[in-house]
């Protein structure tokens, strides 16, 4: 993989295909002595799963090789891919002992790869924009993500993206409702980054300075998300003690009423009993009680068990 954004993509990818069937990386393609960057197969049982997952689920209805490129790639790289293909489709029908289906090869290019395009003759998919295909024997696709709708069904193409498109992938995530299954895959993912080793200053591009930004964009998205988690927790934690200490104040309430109807301090035994009965029958039950018997009855009260 070419850079920490390279494998940042290739681990969306895997994670969010392997929802929907056996994924594997980096798959040795043993005559050329490569690797594909993804090999997927899909799940028949988890066909409604996938069709949740948008364009993405589209894409993997079928098994395919996926080859992901942070960097537009050219002519040479996509000539690299098509080598894998061609030599994975001769090792499957070695391990198989006879003919299987010619895979599918699916190349993600943050960028529109014009020359590549043109020169190898892909043509757009009528209705899906950013999705080329070449002709129907090569079994070719290129996803130009950069051209993709913007919508939730695009989400995850599109934090696969580069600069513009990678950031405002980000921020999509970012505003997801909290139970969002996106988020629940991409969070680790671009947490990751954070740790990530940036380029030594000398051989950083205008391109990694403009990347570097956004990864201190997602450390800021983070440290945003770590305060308001706990943020809430001390909300709750609050709610909590004021509902305790109101418990608190309207059972102390009751107990010195108690002992003004009895005539005594409550004994050590019967403070825990009214506390129970507080949180069993409720303030309304224990005020007609008080209310209603008689200093000895209030007492027998007290100290019967089975008192409702």
């Amino acid at each position: 993989m070419r850079s920490r954004f390279d494998a940042f993509g290739k681990n969306v990818l895997r994670d969010t295909l392997d929802v929907v069937g056996p994924t594997e990386t980096q798959v040795e393609v043993i005559t050329a002595s490569q690797t594909m960057d993804i090999w997927y197969v899909p799940d028949p049982a988890r066909a409604a799963l996938r069709a949740e997952l948008g364009l993405l689920g589209e894409l993997a209805a079928e098994a395919c090789q996926f080859e992901l490129f942070h960097d537009t790639p050219g002519p040479a790289e996509l000539r690299g891919c098509v080598r894998k293909q061609l030599h994975w489709h001769h090792e499957l029908e070695r391990r198989e002992g006879g003919a299987v289906p010619f895979p599918r090869l699916r190349v993600l290019s943050s960028g529109r790869p014009a020359t590549v395009l043109d020169a190898f003759g892909f043509a757009p998919v009528p209705g899906c924009p950013g999705l080329y295909r070449a002709a129907p024997g090569w079994r070719v696709d290129i996803v130009a993500i950069a051209e993709l709708p913007r919508t939730r069904g695009t989400l995850l193409l599109r934090l696969l993206g580069a600069r513009a498109v990678l950031r405002d992938a980000i921020r999509e995530v970012a505003a997801l409702p909290k139970d969002a299954w996106e988020r629940s895959i991409a969070l680790p993912w671009l947490v990751r980054l954070r740790f990530e080793t940036p380029a030594e200053p000398a051989a950083r591009t205008a391109e990694d300075a403009e990347e570097e930004e956004i990864v201190t964009e997602v450390q800021q998205w983070f440290e945003q998300l770590q305060q308001s988690i706990r943020d809430e927790a001390r909300r709750e934690a609050l709610q909590e003690g004021l509902k305790e200490g109101l418990k608190e104040g309207q059972i102390q309430a009751l107990a010195t009423q108690f002992e003004k109807k009895l005539g005594r301090t409550l004994s050590e035994a019967e403070r825990p009993v009214l506390a129970e009965r507080f949180d069993r029958l409720g303030l309304s039950r224990l005020d007609d009680v008080r209310l209603e018997l008689a200093a000895d009855a209030l007492a027998a009260w007290l100290a019967d068990p089975a008192a409702r």
